[in-house]
């Protein structure tokens, strides 16, 4: 059994040290079984007109596309998971097709977080009811001041990397230290005008971070090197956008050669079979391939 040992903060960065080890191999915890996705008829008018984002988009979100680019998601998904569960549409949130954000599941417990923006607060009844259909067991953020995002939170494993953001901050880091005892946590730093940290960097596959060669992409690459439990190999890009993919059950999903052609170079040399994911109207309201889904592997 681990043993969680005090919080050590070192500035804007935790770690958690560990004794022992789980039973299941790096590679089992990306062997997902169940998979939770947002409806496609959250995305409309009024997700093009209120969902949050950092900068308006150039051109306006394409509903119809953004559904089909939504449905080509959830098939491919489909052919490499045997579950995948929908949370159903509720027109009040306009930003519930981001279903990653209001949920942390591993090992059979999830932590329903506290997301900062007042307009997101109501997604946690609809995410609370999938998952007690799911016969996870729950835990609530309910301490008063803590926010936390899942888009923030990056397991690669071995441990977790969460992204201290203008949506997450210390409280909510600390909170979900307690809750997956026994794992090592490092918050890494995220600048303002990055949304979150799987905004510059994703996991590839065991050991790999896909990291962005932005100035928020390097700087967190430092803080992960510098401060994490574990080395990592990185594969570098020269997009944002373009360094965020899904690893699952073996296969790289990741965007295509149309949306960041200069990425798409680095994504052939992967050695593991890959799929393209189109997201550009998504993209528009800072989404990206992470945001869509919570990947759930089985204990």
């Amino acid at each position: 059994m681990s043993v969680l040992f005090p919080l050590l903060k070192r500035g804007s960065r935790w770690m958690v040290t560990i004794k022992g080890r789980s039973s299941h191999s790096v590679a089992d915890y990306f062997h997902f079984q169940r998979a939770i996705v947002g409806s496609p008829e959250s995305i409309n008018e009024n997700f093009v007109k209120n969902s949050l984002r950092i900068d308006q988009p150039d051109k306006a979100i394409v509903i119809e596309k953004a559904k089909q680019e939504h449905s080509i998601y959830v098939s491919e998904l489909r052919k490499l998971i045997p579950t995948i569960v929908e949370v159903p549409a509720d027109d009040r949130f306009p930003d519930q097709v981001y279903v990653e954000e209001p949920a942390v599941i591993l090992n059979g417990v999830a932590l329903l977080t506290k997301m900062a923006p007042p307009s997101r607060a109501g997604e946690i009844e609809p995410m609370r009811k999938v998952l007690e259909s799911m016969n996870l067991d729950i835990v609530e953020m309910k301490k008063p001041g803590a926010f936390l995002d899942g888009g923030d939170v990056l397991f690669t494993g071995r441990e977790f990397f969460i992204g201290l953001s203008e949506r997450t901050n210390e409280a909510g880091i600390e909170y979900l230290s307690k809750v997956f005892s026994g794992w090592p946590v490092t918050g890494v730093k995220v600048p303002k005008g990055t949304l979150h940290l799987k905004s510059v960097c994703s996991l590839a596959g065991v050991d790999i971070l896909a990291i962005s060669n932005s100035p928020a992409g390097r700087q967190a690459w430092k803080d992960m090197e510098s401060f994490g439990a574990h080395k990592y190999k990185q594969l570098i890009f020269p997009d944002d956008n373009g360094a965020n993919c899904l690893f699952v059950n073996g296969v790289v999903l990741h965007p295509p050669k149309e949306e960041y052609p200069r990425s798409y170079e680095v994504w052939k040399t992967m050695k593991c079979p890959t799929v393209e994911i189109p997201n550009s109207e998504l993209a528009k309201s800072d989404g990206s391939l992470t945001c869509n889904s919570i990947r759930i592997f089985e204990i």
